[in-house]
């Protein structure tokens, strides 16, 4: 009686040392998914953003280090938030919200049950308000086709919305964010006192966004807070989500 397979293994494609074929990419990393990987972020470096050897006006990439004068992107969804800086001299949040309707579960206690309620979100006269606008957008560089989050508040809303605008008054043409490509870069503000740089975007359509349209429906339910979290456990005794240098592995203060 002829012996009954126990396991019917697939083939698996083999190079000519006859050893398994290496992956064009990724090698190494197949049993992980999406869930295990961590989305940088992309930040405009400011003069006090204190972030050694790093040029400022460039946007800055916490993961790898890179810096970019100029850079491509399209943009896939976006959110808004509020963070709370309890001083104009400290960088950690004490409070903040994914959606400025509920406060992060990070943050305990948190201001007031809800945005709504918390009198730091509320306009006292011309006063800013202490608990800033965020826009989180996330994006793909076009030449790595790597994700990054951008996470602009303050002096980087009015371009930022402008930009937002400028595309959103496309989709009753059947426009998408995706469909757009922006050249992002900086422009350098000084007034009486101060020196800042705000975003500056330059918008032009791309003819195929097939390839984006497809990365849109993979991360649509992608949340920045993730991603804080995550800078949150490498460094949980000096938490400071606004500002975690992923180069050297080291809070920055």
């Amino acid at each position: 009686m002829a012996r009954k397979k126990q396991d019917q293994m697939l083939p698996t494609p083999s190079s000519a040392t006859g050893l398994p074929a290496i992956p064009a990419g990724g090698a190494g990393l197949e049993r992980l998914g999406p869930e295990d990987f961590i989305i940088p972020r992309l930040m405009l470096v400011q003069p006090t953003s204190q972030l050694d050897g790093v040029e400022v006006g460039t946007s800055y990439l916490n993961l790898t280090g890179e810096q970019f004068a100029e850079i491509e992107v399209v943009f896939l969804r976006v959110s808004k938030g509020r963070v709370h800086v309890a001083d104009a001299n400290e960088r950690k949040p004490i409070c903040g919200s994914a959606d400025g309707i509920m406060p992060l579960p990070r943050f305990e206690p948190p201001m007031a049950p809800t945005c709504a309620e918390c009198a730091y979100s509320r306009w006292n006269g011309k006063e800013p308000l202490p608990c800033n606008e965020t826009y989180n957008l996330l994006g793909v560089m076009l030449e790595t086709g790597l994700p990054f989050w951008w996470s602009v508040k303050s002096t980087s809303i009015a371009p930022t919305r402008r930009l937002l605008s400028s595309i959103a008054l496309r989709a009753r043409m059947g426009r998408h964010l995706f469909d757009a490509q922006v050249t992002m870069k900086s422009q350098l503000v000084t007034l009486p006192g101060k020196k800042y740089y705000v975003p500056l975007y330059a918008v032009t359509w791309l003819k195929d966004s097939s390839r984006y349209r497809d990365l849109y429906a993979q991360h649509v339910h992608e949340e920045i807070e993730r991603t804080f979290m995550a800078e949150e456990e490498t460094s949980p005794e000096t938490i400071d989500p606004q500002g975690f240098d992923w180069s050297t592995g080291q809070q920055v203060r």
